[in-house]
Protein backbone atom coordinates (compact mmCIF):
# COMPACT_ATOMS: atom_id res chain seq x y z
CA UNK A 1 0.00 0.00 0.00
CA UNK A 2 1.45 3.41 -0.90
CA UNK A 3 0.97 6.88 0.46
CA UNK A 4 1.09 9.79 -0.41
CA UNK A 5 4.04 12.16 0.80
CA UNK A 6 3.77 15.86 0.29
CA UNK A 7 6.67 17.50 -1.61
CA UNK A 8 9.86 18.79 -0.17
CA UNK A 9 10.50 22.58 0.60
CA UNK A 10 12.78 22.84 -2.37
CA UNK A 11 10.50 20.77 -4.65
CA UNK A 12 7.74 22.97 -6.00
CA UNK A 13 4.46 21.05 -6.43
CA UNK A 14 3.76 20.45 -9.96
CA UNK A 15 1.25 22.99 -11.27
CA UNK A 16 -1.10 22.56 -14.31
CA UNK A 17 -0.36 25.68 -17.05
CA UNK A 18 -2.94 27.51 -18.95
CA UNK A 19 -2.85 26.64 -22.82
CA UNK A 20 -1.72 29.56 -24.82
CA UNK A 21 -3.94 31.56 -26.48
CA UNK A 22 -2.79 32.29 -29.76
CA UNK A 23 -3.79 36.19 -30.81
CA UNK A 24 -2.67 38.99 -33.00
CA UNK A 25 -3.55 40.29 -36.36
CA UNK A 26 -1.68 37.82 -38.61
CA UNK A 27 -2.83 35.15 -36.59
CA UNK A 28 -6.48 36.14 -37.02
CA UNK A 29 -5.67 36.44 -41.20
CA UNK A 30 -4.10 32.77 -41.19
CA UNK A 31 -6.94 31.15 -39.86
CA UNK A 32 -9.89 33.12 -41.32
CA UNK A 33 -8.31 34.52 -44.51
CA UNK A 34 -5.44 32.48 -45.70
CA UNK A 35 -6.05 28.76 -44.17
CA UNK A 36 -6.66 26.98 -47.24
CA UNK A 37 -5.33 27.70 -50.83
CA UNK A 38 -8.80 28.01 -52.10
CA UNK A 39 -9.23 30.48 -49.21
CA UNK A 40 -5.99 32.19 -49.99
CA UNK A 41 -7.29 32.67 -54.04
CA UNK A 42 -10.65 33.83 -52.74
CA UNK A 43 -9.26 36.34 -50.64
CA UNK A 44 -6.64 37.65 -53.25
CA UNK A 45 -9.31 37.97 -55.74
CA UNK A 46 -11.74 40.24 -53.54
CA UNK A 47 -9.09 42.34 -52.64
CA UNK A 48 -7.94 43.12 -56.00
CA UNK A 49 -11.51 43.48 -57.22
CA UNK A 50 -12.31 45.65 -54.17
CA UNK A 51 -9.20 47.64 -54.19
CA UNK A 52 -9.93 48.76 -58.08
CA UNK A 53 -13.35 49.52 -56.90
CA UNK A 54 -12.11 51.88 -54.08
CA UNK A 55 -9.32 53.25 -56.69
CA UNK A 56 -12.13 54.16 -59.25
CA UNK A 57 -14.09 55.11 -56.31
CA UNK A 58 -11.70 57.98 -54.87
CA UNK A 59 -10.82 58.87 -58.34
CA UNK A 60 -14.59 59.77 -59.08
CA UNK A 61 -15.06 61.36 -56.27
CA UNK A 62 -11.56 64.16 -56.82
CA UNK A 63 -11.77 64.62 -60.30
CA UNK A 64 -15.24 64.46 -61.19
CA UNK A 65 -18.42 64.14 -58.16
CA UNK A 66 -19.71 67.88 -57.46
CA UNK A 67 -20.77 67.61 -53.57
CA UNK A 68 -21.80 70.98 -53.12
CA UNK A 69 -25.59 69.61 -54.52
CA UNK A 70 -25.12 68.02 -50.73
CA UNK A 71 -23.95 71.33 -49.08
CA UNK A 72 -26.22 73.46 -50.62
CA UNK A 73 -29.34 71.55 -50.10
CA UNK A 74 -28.11 70.18 -46.20
CA UNK A 75 -31.64 71.80 -44.60
CA UNK A 76 -33.74 70.56 -46.91
CA UNK A 77 -32.53 67.11 -46.83
CA UNK A 78 -32.25 66.94 -43.31
CA UNK A 79 -35.65 68.68 -42.56
CA UNK A 80 -37.71 69.47 -45.60
CA UNK A 81 -39.09 72.50 -45.60
CA UNK A 82 -39.96 73.09 -42.01
CA UNK A 83 -39.60 76.42 -41.29
CA UNK A 84 -35.28 77.25 -40.94
CA UNK A 85 -36.11 80.23 -37.85
CA UNK A 86 -37.72 76.51 -35.89
CA UNK A 87 -34.74 74.76 -36.44
CA UNK A 88 -33.56 75.12 -32.73
CA UNK A 89 -37.11 72.61 -31.63
CA UNK A 90 -35.27 70.29 -33.92
CA UNK A 91 -31.65 70.19 -32.40
CA UNK A 92 -33.39 70.03 -28.95
CA UNK A 93 -35.45 66.81 -29.90
CA UNK A 94 -32.05 65.39 -31.49
CA UNK A 95 -30.42 66.19 -28.53
CA UNK A 96 -33.16 64.58 -25.82
CA UNK A 97 -32.92 61.33 -28.11
CA UNK A 98 -29.33 61.03 -28.19
CA UNK A 99 -28.62 62.15 -24.35
CA UNK A 100 -30.85 59.07 -23.88
CA UNK A 101 -29.17 57.11 -26.02
CA UNK A 102 -25.91 58.29 -23.95
CA UNK A 103 -27.63 57.11 -20.89
CA UNK A 104 -28.81 53.40 -22.18
CA UNK A 105 -25.38 52.85 -23.30
CA UNK A 106 -24.33 54.00 -19.85
CA UNK A 107 -26.36 51.35 -18.06
CA UNK A 108 -25.75 48.01 -20.74
CA UNK A 109 -23.09 49.15 -22.10
CA UNK A 110 -19.25 49.84 -22.14
CA UNK A 111 -17.05 52.01 -24.02
CA UNK A 112 -14.36 50.02 -25.50
CA UNK A 113 -11.09 51.39 -27.16
CA UNK A 114 -12.02 51.23 -30.49
CA UNK A 115 -15.50 53.10 -29.75
CA UNK A 116 -13.36 56.10 -28.14
CA UNK A 117 -10.48 56.15 -30.84
CA UNK A 118 -13.50 55.94 -33.76
CA UNK A 119 -15.19 58.76 -31.79
CA UNK A 120 -12.20 60.79 -31.20
CA UNK A 121 -10.89 60.21 -35.05
CA UNK A 122 -14.40 61.14 -35.99
CA UNK A 123 -14.30 64.81 -33.96
CA UNK A 124 -10.85 65.30 -35.73
CA UNK A 125 -11.92 64.72 -39.16
CA UNK A 126 -14.66 67.20 -38.88
CA UNK A 127 -12.81 69.92 -36.97
CA UNK A 128 -9.20 70.09 -38.79
CA UNK A 129 -10.67 69.45 -42.30
CA UNK A 130 -11.95 72.91 -42.48
CA UNK A 131 -8.67 74.38 -40.17
CA UNK A 132 -6.61 72.68 -42.92
CA UNK A 133 -8.24 74.11 -46.06
CA UNK A 134 -8.34 77.64 -44.69
CA UNK A 135 -5.05 77.86 -43.13
CA UNK A 136 -3.02 75.92 -45.87
CA UNK A 137 -4.05 77.49 -49.25
CA UNK A 138 -1.49 75.95 -51.59
CA UNK A 139 -3.38 72.89 -51.02
CA UNK A 140 -5.53 74.16 -53.97
CA UNK A 141 -2.95 73.78 -56.46
CA UNK A 142 -3.19 69.60 -56.21
CA UNK A 143 -5.98 67.72 -57.46
CA UNK A 144 -7.05 66.55 -53.77
CA UNK A 145 -6.20 70.09 -52.20
CA UNK A 146 -8.77 71.64 -54.62
CA UNK A 147 -11.18 69.17 -53.69
CA UNK A 148 -10.50 69.20 -50.19
CA UNK A 149 -11.11 72.87 -50.17
CA UNK A 150 -13.84 73.03 -52.57
CA UNK A 151 -15.93 69.95 -51.99
CA UNK A 152 -15.38 68.59 -48.18
CA UNK A 153 -14.21 72.06 -46.40
CA UNK A 154 -17.52 73.05 -47.07
CA UNK A 155 -19.88 70.58 -45.91
CA UNK A 156 -17.27 69.15 -43.28
CA UNK A 157 -17.80 72.65 -41.58
CA UNK A 158 -21.66 72.60 -42.00
CA UNK A 159 -21.70 69.43 -40.21
CA UNK A 160 -19.08 70.28 -37.33
CA UNK A 161 -21.27 71.81 -35.15
CA UNK A 162 -24.21 69.52 -35.22
CA UNK A 163 -21.67 66.46 -34.95
CA UNK A 164 -19.74 68.08 -31.83
CA UNK A 165 -23.37 68.70 -30.04
CA UNK A 166 -24.23 65.50 -30.66
CA UNK A 167 -21.10 63.65 -29.16
CA UNK A 168 -21.10 66.20 -26.64
CA UNK A 169 -24.93 64.72 -25.81
CA UNK A 170 -24.08 61.14 -26.01
CA UNK A 171 -21.20 61.28 -23.87
CA UNK A 172 -23.07 62.93 -21.37
CA UNK A 173 -25.51 60.72 -21.29
CA UNK A 174 -23.34 58.19 -20.93
CA UNK A 175 -21.51 59.18 -18.18
CA UNK A 176 -25.19 60.06 -16.03
CA UNK A 177 -26.12 56.06 -17.49
CA UNK A 178 -22.26 54.83 -15.50
CA UNK A 179 -22.70 57.01 -12.64
CA UNK A 180 -26.55 55.84 -12.18
CA UNK A 181 -25.41 52.31 -13.10
CA UNK A 182 -23.61 52.60 -10.08
CA UNK A 183 -26.14 53.74 -7.24
CA UNK A 184 -28.97 51.08 -8.36
CA UNK A 185 -28.97 49.57 -11.79
CA UNK A 186 -32.60 48.44 -11.40
CA UNK A 187 -33.84 51.33 -10.53
CA UNK A 188 -31.58 53.27 -13.71
CA UNK A 189 -33.34 50.69 -15.89
CA UNK A 190 -36.29 50.97 -14.85
CA UNK A 191 -35.96 55.11 -15.11
CA UNK A 192 -34.49 54.61 -18.48
CA UNK A 193 -37.35 52.51 -20.48
CA UNK A 194 -40.08 54.72 -19.07
CA UNK A 195 -37.90 58.10 -20.63
CA UNK A 196 -37.64 56.44 -24.02
CA UNK A 197 -42.15 56.32 -23.59
CA UNK A 198 -41.94 59.49 -22.95
CA UNK A 199 -39.26 60.89 -25.23
CA UNK A 200 -42.10 60.02 -27.95
CA UNK A 201 -44.59 62.24 -26.74
CA UNK A 202 -42.50 65.30 -26.42
CA UNK A 203 -40.40 65.17 -29.21
CA UNK A 204 -43.97 65.19 -30.88
CA UNK A 205 -44.94 68.13 -29.70
CA UNK A 206 -41.38 69.85 -29.95
CA UNK A 207 -41.66 69.29 -33.44
CA UNK A 208 -44.99 69.79 -34.04
CA UNK A 209 -45.84 72.77 -31.70
CA UNK A 210 -49.26 73.48 -29.84
CA UNK A 211 -49.41 77.25 -29.90
CA UNK A 212 -49.89 80.18 -32.44
CA UNK A 213 -47.78 82.09 -34.54
CA UNK A 214 -47.20 84.20 -31.47
CA UNK A 215 -46.56 81.83 -29.19
CA UNK A 216 -43.65 79.46 -27.46
CA UNK A 217 -43.95 77.16 -29.92
CA UNK A 218 -45.87 77.80 -33.14
CA UNK A 219 -47.77 75.18 -34.64
CA UNK A 220 -46.19 73.45 -38.14
CA UNK A 221 -48.27 71.19 -40.52
CA UNK A 222 -47.03 67.78 -40.97
CA UNK A 223 -46.98 68.42 -44.66
CA UNK A 224 -43.92 70.80 -44.17
CA UNK A 225 -42.16 67.90 -42.11
CA UNK A 226 -39.43 66.00 -45.04
CA UNK A 227 -35.76 64.26 -45.08
CA UNK A 228 -34.13 62.87 -42.38
CA UNK A 229 -36.50 64.83 -40.06
CA UNK A 230 -39.93 62.88 -41.20
CA UNK A 231 -37.57 59.39 -41.90
CA UNK A 232 -36.70 59.62 -38.16
CA UNK A 233 -40.21 60.67 -36.80
CA UNK A 234 -41.82 57.61 -38.53
CA UNK A 235 -39.19 55.19 -37.48
CA UNK A 236 -38.88 56.15 -34.22
CA UNK A 237 -42.63 56.12 -33.83
CA UNK A 238 -43.29 52.97 -35.40
CA UNK A 239 -40.34 51.14 -33.47
CA UNK A 240 -41.08 52.23 -30.07
CA UNK A 241 -45.13 51.50 -30.14
CA UNK A 242 -44.94 48.09 -32.62
CA UNK A 243 -42.71 46.42 -29.56
CA UNK A 244 -44.95 46.07 -26.94
CA UNK A 245 -48.40 45.10 -29.89
CA UNK A 246 -46.23 42.53 -30.82
CA UNK A 247 -45.61 41.58 -28.06
CA UNK A 248 -49.16 40.98 -26.88
CA UNK A 249 -49.91 39.52 -30.50
CA UNK A 250 -47.44 36.96 -29.37
CA UNK A 251 -48.99 36.03 -26.34
CA UNK A 252 -52.48 35.97 -27.68
CA UNK A 253 -51.19 33.58 -30.24
CA UNK A 254 -49.62 31.16 -27.21
CA UNK A 255 -52.67 31.97 -25.18
CA UNK A 256 -54.67 28.82 -23.99
CA UNK A 257 -55.03 26.42 -21.35
CA UNK A 258 -55.14 22.36 -21.19
CA UNK A 259 -56.91 22.82 -17.64
CA UNK A 260 -60.49 23.84 -17.96
CA UNK A 261 -63.59 23.42 -16.20
CA UNK A 262 -66.46 21.54 -16.38
CA UNK A 263 -69.97 22.75 -15.72
CA UNK A 264 -72.09 19.82 -14.81
CA UNK A 265 -75.79 20.30 -14.92
CA UNK A 266 -78.29 19.14 -12.83
CA UNK A 267 -81.50 17.89 -13.97
CA UNK A 268 -83.70 21.26 -15.46
CA UNK A 269 -80.67 23.51 -14.36
CA UNK A 270 -82.15 26.26 -16.43
CA UNK A 271 -84.80 26.56 -14.12
CA UNK A 272 -82.69 27.60 -11.54
CA UNK A 273 -81.10 31.82 -12.17
CA UNK A 274 -78.29 30.34 -9.57
CA UNK A 275 -77.12 27.54 -11.78
CA UNK A 276 -77.30 30.04 -14.68
CA UNK A 277 -74.95 32.43 -12.24
CA UNK A 278 -72.89 29.14 -11.83
CA UNK A 279 -72.85 28.22 -15.55
CA UNK A 280 -71.46 31.80 -16.59
CA UNK A 281 -68.80 31.98 -13.56
CA UNK A 282 -67.25 29.01 -15.32
CA UNK A 283 -67.56 30.45 -18.99
CA UNK A 284 -65.49 33.46 -17.68
CA UNK A 285 -63.14 31.52 -16.33
CA UNK A 286 -62.21 29.56 -18.76
CA UNK A 287 -62.37 32.16 -21.31
CA UNK A 288 -58.91 31.61 -22.08
CA UNK A 289 -59.18 28.36 -23.20
CA UNK A 290 -61.46 29.70 -26.18
CA UNK A 291 -59.84 30.04 -29.41
CA UNK A 292 -61.43 33.46 -30.33
CA UNK A 293 -58.69 35.21 -29.03
CA UNK A 294 -55.52 33.16 -30.26
CA UNK A 295 -57.63 33.22 -33.55
CA UNK A 296 -57.36 37.08 -34.26
CA UNK A 297 -54.29 37.00 -33.35
CA UNK A 298 -53.47 34.38 -36.08
CA UNK A 299 -55.53 36.19 -38.98
CA UNK A 300 -53.95 39.28 -38.08
CA UNK A 301 -50.04 38.39 -38.08
CA UNK A 302 -50.83 36.01 -40.97
CA UNK A 303 -52.81 38.64 -43.21
CA UNK A 304 -50.26 41.63 -42.31
CA UNK A 305 -47.48 39.25 -43.11
CA UNK A 306 -48.79 37.93 -46.61
CA UNK A 307 -49.80 41.81 -48.10
CA UNK A 308 -46.21 44.16 -48.90
CA UNK A 309 -46.11 46.97 -47.33
CA UNK A 310 -46.64 49.51 -50.34
CA UNK A 311 -50.26 47.84 -50.13
CA UNK A 312 -50.96 48.46 -46.39
CA UNK A 313 -49.70 52.43 -47.11
CA UNK A 314 -51.99 52.86 -49.97
CA UNK A 315 -54.76 51.15 -48.24
CA UNK A 316 -53.76 53.78 -45.18
CA UNK A 317 -53.73 56.69 -47.46
CA UNK A 318 -56.56 56.17 -49.80
CA UNK A 319 -59.25 54.14 -48.73
CA UNK A 320 -59.36 54.41 -44.99
CA UNK A 321 -60.02 58.17 -45.61
CA UNK A 322 -63.13 57.07 -48.07
CA UNK A 323 -64.70 54.86 -45.55
CA UNK A 324 -64.57 56.77 -42.74
CA UNK A 325 -65.77 59.72 -44.97
CA UNK A 326 -63.33 61.96 -43.14
CA UNK A 327 -60.13 62.71 -45.53
CA UNK A 328 -58.75 65.33 -42.72
CA UNK A 329 -56.62 62.72 -41.13
CA UNK A 330 -53.27 63.60 -40.88
CA UNK A 331 -51.40 61.85 -43.92
CA UNK A 332 -48.14 61.52 -41.47
CA UNK A 333 -50.21 59.83 -38.99
CA UNK A 334 -51.64 57.51 -41.10
CA UNK A 335 -48.38 56.67 -41.96
CA UNK A 336 -47.22 55.93 -38.80
CA UNK A 337 -49.88 53.76 -37.74
CA UNK A 338 -49.98 51.78 -41.25
CA UNK A 339 -46.05 50.93 -40.55
CA UNK A 340 -46.94 50.08 -36.77
CA UNK A 341 -49.75 47.64 -37.60
CA UNK A 342 -47.53 46.09 -40.02
CA UNK A 343 -44.20 45.72 -38.65
CA UNK A 344 -46.08 44.40 -35.25
CA UNK A 345 -47.21 41.53 -36.91
CA UNK A 346 -43.19 40.79 -37.63
CA UNK A 347 -42.36 41.69 -33.91
CA UNK A 348 -45.19 39.00 -33.15
CA UNK A 349 -43.47 36.02 -34.81
CA UNK A 350 -40.23 36.79 -33.47
CA UNK A 351 -41.04 37.28 -29.78
CA UNK A 352 -43.29 33.89 -30.66
CA UNK A 353 -39.87 32.49 -31.38
CA UNK A 354 -38.25 33.12 -28.24
CA UNK A 355 -40.96 31.85 -26.14
CA UNK A 356 -40.86 28.60 -28.58
CA UNK A 357 -36.91 28.57 -27.75
CA UNK A 358 -37.17 28.44 -24.07
CA UNK A 359 -37.51 24.90 -22.13
CA UNK A 360 -40.75 23.94 -20.83
CA UNK A 361 -39.07 23.52 -17.60
CA UNK A 362 -39.47 27.29 -17.27
CA UNK A 363 -42.94 27.47 -17.12
CA UNK A 364 -43.45 24.18 -14.81
CA UNK A 365 -41.19 25.73 -12.53
CA UNK A 366 -42.78 29.16 -12.00
CA UNK A 367 -45.73 27.22 -11.70
CA UNK A 368 -44.33 25.25 -9.08
CA UNK A 369 -43.51 28.31 -6.84
CA UNK A 370 -47.19 29.08 -7.22
CA UNK A 371 -46.53 32.24 -9.26
CA UNK A 372 -49.87 32.84 -11.87
CA UNK A 373 -49.88 32.14 -15.35
CA UNK A 374 -49.48 36.02 -15.58
CA UNK A 375 -46.60 37.03 -13.20
CA UNK A 376 -45.16 33.47 -14.78
CA UNK A 377 -45.48 35.32 -18.29
CA UNK A 378 -44.18 38.92 -17.20
CA UNK A 379 -40.98 37.40 -14.86
CA UNK A 380 -40.06 33.99 -16.18
CA UNK A 381 -40.86 33.56 -19.46
CA UNK A 382 -41.06 36.54 -21.51
CA UNK A 383 -37.95 38.41 -20.27
CA UNK A 384 -35.78 35.39 -21.25
CA UNK A 385 -37.74 35.26 -24.73
CA UNK A 386 -36.38 38.69 -24.81
CA UNK A 387 -33.38 38.22 -24.43
CA UNK A 388 -33.17 35.17 -26.96
CA UNK A 389 -34.58 37.36 -29.70
CA UNK A 390 -32.35 40.58 -29.27
CA UNK A 391 -30.84 39.90 -32.92
CA UNK A 392 -33.78 39.22 -34.91
CA UNK A 393 -35.70 42.01 -32.95
CA UNK A 394 -32.47 44.52 -33.90
CA UNK A 395 -32.43 43.05 -37.29
CA UNK A 396 -36.60 44.02 -37.83
CA UNK A 397 -35.99 47.48 -36.21
CA UNK A 398 -33.18 47.96 -39.03
CA UNK A 399 -35.23 46.87 -41.53
CA UNK A 400 -38.26 49.28 -40.29
CA UNK A 401 -36.11 52.18 -40.29
CA UNK A 402 -35.10 51.70 -44.01
CA UNK A 403 -38.51 50.53 -44.89
CA UNK A 404 -39.79 54.60 -44.35
CA UNK A 405 -38.41 55.07 -47.67
CA UNK A 406 -41.51 53.56 -49.02
CA UNK A 407 -43.86 56.36 -48.22
CA UNK A 408 -42.82 58.57 -50.84
CA UNK A 409 -44.72 56.40 -53.09
CA UNK A 410 -47.63 57.83 -51.22
CA UNK A 411 -46.56 61.23 -51.40
CA UNK A 412 -44.60 62.02 -48.17
CA UNK A 413 -41.27 63.60 -48.78
CA UNK A 414 -38.93 61.61 -46.57
CA UNK A 415 -35.28 61.40 -47.34
CA UNK A 416 -35.78 59.36 -50.30
CA UNK A 417 -38.68 61.28 -51.62
CA UNK A 418 -36.90 65.14 -51.00
CA UNK A 419 -34.19 63.85 -53.05
CA UNK A 420 -36.58 64.04 -56.28
CA UNK A 421 -36.81 67.61 -55.25
CA UNK A 422 -32.79 68.79 -54.96
CA UNK A 423 -32.51 66.25 -58.29
CA UNK A 424 -34.56 68.53 -59.88
CA UNK A 425 -33.19 72.06 -59.46
CA UNK A 426 -31.36 73.09 -62.83
CA UNK A 427 -27.89 73.62 -61.67
CA UNK A 428 -28.02 69.59 -60.25
CA UNK A 429 -29.34 67.77 -62.75
CA UNK A 430 -27.75 64.80 -63.34
CA UNK A 431 -25.63 64.55 -59.92
CA UNK A 432 -27.84 61.07 -58.99
CA UNK A 433 -24.69 59.45 -57.46
CA UNK A 434 -23.39 62.26 -55.14
CA UNK A 435 -27.07 62.58 -53.74
CA UNK A 436 -27.82 58.64 -53.71
CA UNK A 437 -24.22 57.74 -52.07
CA UNK A 438 -25.01 60.46 -49.62
CA UNK A 439 -28.41 59.07 -48.60
CA UNK A 440 -26.77 55.72 -48.46
CA UNK A 441 -23.93 56.94 -45.97
CA UNK A 442 -27.20 58.17 -43.63
CA UNK A 443 -28.94 55.13 -43.59
CA UNK A 444 -26.01 52.61 -42.85
CA UNK A 445 -24.60 55.04 -40.03
CA UNK A 446 -28.15 54.83 -38.43
CA UNK A 447 -28.83 51.37 -39.35
CA UNK A 448 -24.95 50.43 -38.28
CA UNK A 449 -25.44 52.49 -34.68
CA UNK A 450 -28.29 50.00 -33.96
CA UNK A 451 -26.31 47.13 -34.58
CA UNK A 452 -23.63 47.78 -32.44
CA UNK A 453 -26.13 48.94 -29.57
CA UNK A 454 -27.51 45.06 -29.62
CA UNK A 455 -23.79 43.51 -29.70
CA UNK A 456 -23.35 46.05 -26.90
CA UNK A 457 -26.45 45.03 -25.04
CA UNK A 458 -25.55 41.39 -25.42
CA UNK A 459 -21.68 41.66 -24.97
CA UNK A 460 -23.21 43.59 -21.68
CA UNK A 461 -24.56 40.17 -20.08
CA UNK A 462 -28.16 41.50 -20.63
CA UNK A 463 -28.71 39.87 -23.79
CA UNK A 464 -27.85 36.51 -22.59
CA UNK A 465 -29.54 34.44 -20.61
CA UNK A 466 -27.41 33.16 -17.43
CA UNK A 467 -26.62 29.67 -16.58
CA UNK A 468 -26.66 28.22 -13.43
CA UNK A 469 -24.90 25.49 -12.17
Amino acid sequence: MTTATAPSEGTSASRVTRPVTERGTLIWLRKNLFRTPFDTALTVILVIVGGSLLIQFFEWSISQADWTVITVNFRILMQGTYPADQGTRLGLSVALITLIAGVSWGIWGKLFRSTAFAFVGGVLIFVFIPLAAESLPELSESAFGNYLSSQLAPLFSLLRDPVLLLVACLLIGYGIGRFAKQINRKRAARYTLIAWFIAIPVCFILVRGFTDADGILPFVQTNRWGGLLLTFMLAFVAIVACFPLGILLALGRMSGSTHKLTFKAPPRWWLNPLQWLHALSIWWRNLGNYPIIKLLCIVYIEFLRGVPLVTVFFTANLIVPLALGDNSIDAVLRAMVALTLFEAAYIAEIVRGGLQALPPGQLEAAKALGLSPVQATLFITLPQALRIAIPPLVGQFITMFKDTSLVAIIGLTELLGISRSVLAQSEFIGKHREVYIFIAIVYFVFSYGMSYAARQLERSGSGAIRKIG
